[in-house]
């Protein structure tokens, strides 16, 4: 798969003078290369010897006769031989003997009866001799002369030389092709074909940031593929295959390029790679700790040195050593080290050295950080956490790591409550919800207070639907007293339909104890309410959250959840490819329910009929009953497929009867999309008998539906069918088939809301949150990074505050009624 270049090259260039030496790592795809080699040349009538010198042979033939002898026996009938060619062979054979190896004139006469033997090989045109693995031979230029002296081409595959070791055809005139990596488009083609079919793009990025750097090392993606398939990971939905169990890593199997310098340094070697290929990675100075008993690091430094100079650790400045074949350090985990020991034991190891301040700091936060529940609590090791999660970018995945075992360092304090709030931010804030689903597991097996156990409630609920997992009977049997929160989930694996008010009622109010940024029940973050009323009629979470939860809550992007918004934002901006993909992604999960893969699949047919697919259009649409949750949805997606096909008249009269067909039907979003798709049909087509039907029809459906979200609708049809040019940006936006609106503006420490009550400026969320802390006596810098912004941002804040307040200090703030009823964000 892929070497087109280097195929033309060898084919064309056979008949140079000299031999031809395919050169490449081992893996690099050489033996293929040679093979399709001979399948070129043998469908043009070249005749063509293949041989393989296996690794395995007697160490007396030297030259390889042996199999070059069994070779041609078994390929005797593609050449057209000389008579007396049974006759070589019988005196080659009986010469290739262990006593004839060991005398030199029988060597050389062996040498001659062979050359003798090429002469008689073909009587008609020069054979083309392929050897593979001649790197196997002691010298393997030996074993190439009587086939060169006889007049044939031969072209060898021959691993390249590792540092030290010489060319073992040196000295010989010949032509090197090297083989390096596969390109881009090669490695995703080879990929595909070991699958067995189409690759989800997930699963594609997945194998490619596991292999790093040997991603393009055709034996590496063939083993790892054929290790997904053994540990049944890989499934196949409609003819596309994805991963499962997304959040595991993907494992590159031993027989990589790597595996024998890993396999020299022992268990030193695969505790170095599996530590250097953790997040935190490991320092050039503390590999000694990888050692067993009172070692001093010596074999822990070779392995290092050697790892480097082979390319599969990077040393970075600073001397922190990482893998830069992720898929590497997972095998070794899943051959049974536990990363989370190695980094206690180095972490350990500092601690009783004493390299605990300084320079030293960071690093032995980041172990004891990376060691998680390994390390027994201490109180002392909070301290250092973090001061080194301070220094760590806000939204990092680092900072989970350092967030987690501080919780896990002071759940035995008082502190405990504020750790476990703080914790559960973040991994909403990063859309991290594998780790929020395995820290609630975590902390409500430690038996919270009700205080702590309603939020690991919300965080249950959050977890379970962006993931598309119900929640587990046992965290269920733990939150008993909880059952309103847990309901949402219920309600939304069963399928019922949720609005922003169902948030409000059973998150909102536990979620506003954990988020400063959450606003006020009632007062939403600026959002349209076209766009929530959509999202509503499709059960699309993200905006509801977004709107409810504040800013806190970020569009996550991975998970079901995340698939179909992904989805229909990819559609609102008419990136059809990105629909498809995130659409082919929904498919493959279990849980998604029979509308939300309706309203998806309706998707992917719009996005196939845009790109003039009307086949793969058919296709999806067939997928979707038309008495189904959205049959006026279909029909607008059915209408737009035959127009664009050029059949406007019988896309008009479609649409026109499925009206009729569901006129009772409670798909609003299907109708008023199908009647402005309908009113720009009747306008392109100058079809003057059509307007007073197209409007009067959308007056009548609306009226008697009464809903005022979908009021504006006939208007904007009116305005369509007219071809007013003053139609409004609203009415623009509907005329384009329902697009979603962009993420809600955000801009730094201001409010998202309108104006408060006449007189006083309202407070905004982050002067809501500032003003909270103070008056749980936060200083300056534990509110900066409560908050995420700069200690002289939060100065100036206070500095407003104290000017509303009408006071001059932290303690006339933190008494005042401001922020207590009315000057709350505005709506």
């Amino acid at each position: 798969m892929g070497r087109k270049a280097e195929l033309a090259s060898i084919v064309a260039d056979r008949r140079a003078a000299g031999l031809t030496v395919v050169s490449g790592p081992p893996g690099s795809g050489k033996s293929a290369l040679l093979d399709e080699v001979r399948r070129t040349l043998a469908a043009s009538g070249t005749p063509v010897l293949s041989v393989s010198f296996p690794a395995e042979r007697p160490e007396w033939d030297l030259f390889g006769f042996r199999p070059v002898l069994a070779a041609i026996r078994e390929q005797y009938e593609q050449f057209e031989t000389d008579s007396r060619l049974p006759e070589s062979l019988e005196r080659v054979g009986g010469s290739c003997t262990e006593e004839a190896y060991a005398d030199p004139w029988s060597r050389f006469c062996l040498l001659h009866a062979m050359s003798t033997l090429f002469t008689r090989l073909e009587t008609i045109a020069p054979v083309t001799v392929l050897l593979d693995g001649a790197d196997h031979l002691p010298d393997p230029a030996l074993a190439v002369a009587p086939m060169h002296r006889a007049g044939h081409t031969v072209i060898a595959s021959c691993r390249t030389p590792p540092p030290g070791r010489s060319d073992p055809f040196r000295g010989t005139q010949c032509r090197t092709l090297e083989l390096g990596p596969l390109s881009p488009d090669d490695s995703t083609a080879l990929l595909r074909r070991a699958a067995g079919a189409r690759v989800a793009p997930a699963l594609a990025q997945a194998v490619q940031h596991a292999l790093g750097p040997l991603w393009g090392h055709p034996a590496a993606i063939l083993s790892t593929v054929s290790g997904l398939r053994r540990d049944e990971r890989l499934e196949v939905v409609d003819g596309l295959v994805h991963l499962r169990d997304e959040e595991c890593p993907i494992a590159v199997p031993d027989g990589h390029p790597f595996s024998d310098l890993i396999e020299g340094f022992g268990e030193v070697g695969k505790r170095l790679v599996a530590l250097a290929a953790s997040p935190p990675g490991v320092l050039l100075d503390e590999v000694r700790h990888l050692e067993d008993g009172d070692q001093e690091g010596k074999e822990a430094g070779r392995a290092a040195d050697t790892l480097i100079r082979a390319g599969l650790l990077d040393s970075a400045p600073d001397g922190r050593i990482r893998c830069r074949v992720p898929g590497i350090g997972s095998s070794m985990v899943h051959s049974g080290l536990d990363v989370r020991r190695l980094h206690r034991r180095v972490a350990e190891g500092m601690l009783g050295s004493g390299k605990v301040t300084g320079p030293h700091r960071q690093p032995l936060a980041g172990h004891i950080a990376a060691a998680g529940g390994e390390m027994p609590p201490d109180a002392d090791h909070v301290g250092v956490l973090r001061s080194a999660e301070c220094a760590l970018t806000a939204d990092s995945t680092e900072r989970a790591t350092h967030l987690h075992a501080i919780w896990w360092h002071t759940r035995r304090t008082a502190d405990r409550a504020e750790s476990q709030t703080e914790l559960f931010r973040h991994l909403v804030r990063t859309a991290d919800y594998p780790r929020l689903e395995t820290f609630t597991h975590e902390a409500l097996a430690g038996e919270p207070g009700a205080g702590e156990r309603a939020e690991l409630a919300v965080a249950a609920v959050l977890a379970a639907v962006h993931l598309g997992r119900p929640v587990s009977v046992p965290v269920r049997d733990m939150l008993v007293s909880d059952e309103a929160t847990v309901g949402f989930a219920d309600r939304w694996f069963d399928g019922r339909r949720i609005v922003p008010e169902d948030v409000e009622l059973s998150l909102l109010p536990i979620w506003r104890q954990v988020s400063f940024a959450a606003p006020a029940p009632g007062r939403r973050c600026r959002l349209p309410e076209d766009e929530l009323a959509e999202a509503c009629a499709v059960r699309d979470l993200v905006p509801l959250f977004r709107a409810v939860l504040g800013r806190d809550y970020q569009t996550p992007h991975a998970g079901p959840l995340a698939a179909h918004h992904r989805a229909r934002t990819a559609h609102a901006k008419g990136l059809w490819a990105e629909v498809l993909d995130a659409v082919e992604e929904l498919e493959a999960h279990p849980t998604v329910d029979i509308l939300v893969r309706e309203h998806t699949r309706l998707l992917a047919a719009e996005a196939c009929a845009k790109q003039g697919e009307a086949g793969s259009a058919a296709g999806w649409l067939a997928t979707v009953p038309t008495n189904g949750d959205l049959p006026l949805l279909r029909a607008w997606v059915e209408v737009g497929a035959l127009y664009e096909t050029g059949e406007g008249q019988d896309a008009f009269q479609l649409g026109w009867r499925a009206l009729r067909t569901h006129r009772d039907s409670g798909d609003e979003l299907g109708a008023s999309r199908l009647f402005l798709r309908l009113a720009r049909l009747a306008h392109r087509d100058r079809d003057v008998s059509r307007y007073d039907e197209v409007v009067e029809a959308a007056e009548k459906w609306f009226a008697r539906k009464g809903t005022p979200r979908f009021s504006a609708l006939p208007e904007a049809v009116r305005t369509l069918v007219s071809g007013e040019a003053g139609a409004t940006s609203t009415e623009r936006v509907l005329a384009e088939l329902g697009q979603v609106p962009t993420e809600p503006r955000r801009e730094n420490d201001r409010d998202t809301a309108a104006a408060g009550p006449v007189g006083r400026e309202p407070l905004s969320e982050t002067e809501l949150g500032i003003l909270a802390l103070v008056r749980t006596g936060r200083t300056n810098r534990q509110i900066a990074r409560a908050v995420r912004i700069s200690e002289k941002t939060v100065e100036k804040h206070l500095t407003r505050l104290f000017v509303k307040a009408g006071c001059q200090t932290r303690y006339g703030l933190a008494t005042s009624k401001l922020g207590r009823h009315s000057d709350v964000i505005g709506a």
